[in-house]
């Protein structure tokens, strides 16, 4: 199985994507869970969105294109947001690349700081990516990382941490701890869980040797 990671840009234009995640947005596109095109053209799309959750839903209210929207009521500037909207071409002739070629995508795909996505396309031969890749539109400004085997490394992270480490993580995640610079402390994790504040570190600090050893087990590049 062979995989190539990419990241793609903007469409150019007014569309709703380039206005939220353009180079002078101020949201965040942490990552898209799932994405589906109907038969109508139309995309359903699950997805993590960081910045002014109010002015995002304005955006999404007032957009034409945009058919039914809804954000989650989380806190810490982050929520799960699902949309339904007509794509521009280029992103459209994207999505239904797993229609048209022997490849698929594989979730969840990540947002960049500079408002691109991080995309890892799977098919079965170097052949089938590269067919895929022919079609991509050159307007969303395609940037090759890495073309080579499909790489397992074992059980996901998540399902390797208990359900208490991984409802800490989220909260930190969620509050900005593990920002550059950090937004929050381990006292505001503790606060929003009802935790003490040496529980909190007790739980970042397995949840970060978790990581640190999938890490030191994971084949590099």
């Amino acid at each position: 199985m062979r995989a190539v990671t990419f990241t793609l840009g903007q469409p150019s234009g007014s569309h709703l994507s380039s206005r939220m995640f353009g180079p002078d947005s101020e949201f965040e596109r942490d990552r898209i869970y799932h994405l589906n095109v109907l038969a109508d053209e139309t995309v359903v799309l699950l997805g993590r969105l960081r910045g002014d959750l109010d002015d995002a839903a304005r955006l999404l209210s007032e957009n034409a294109d945009v058919l039914g929207h809804s954000i989650s009521s989380e806190q810490g500037g982050s929520a799960l947001v699902f949309v339904h909207a007509r794509p521009p071409p280029e992103l459209k002739q994207f999505l239904t690349l797993p229609r048209s070629h022997e490849v698929f995508f594989d979730f969840p795909i990540r947002g960049t700081r500079d408002g691109r996505l991080r995309v890892v396309l799977i098919g079965e031969t170097n052949q089938v990516i590269n067919e895929a890749l022919a079609d991509l539109p050159p307007a969303l400004d395609v940037s090759i990382e890495r073309i080579g085997p499909y790489l397992e490394t074992g059980p996901p992270l998540l399902a390797q941490l208990t359900d208490r480490q991984r409802e800490v993580l989220g909260v930190a995640l969620d509050l900005g701890y593990y920002d550059v610079p950090r937004r929050a402390t381990h006292r505001d994790i503790a606060d929003r869980l009802g935790l003490s504040v040496g529980t909190v570190g007790e739980h970042l600090q397995k949840i970060e040797s978790r990581v640190f050893e999938a890490f030191r087990s994971s084949p590099l590049d």
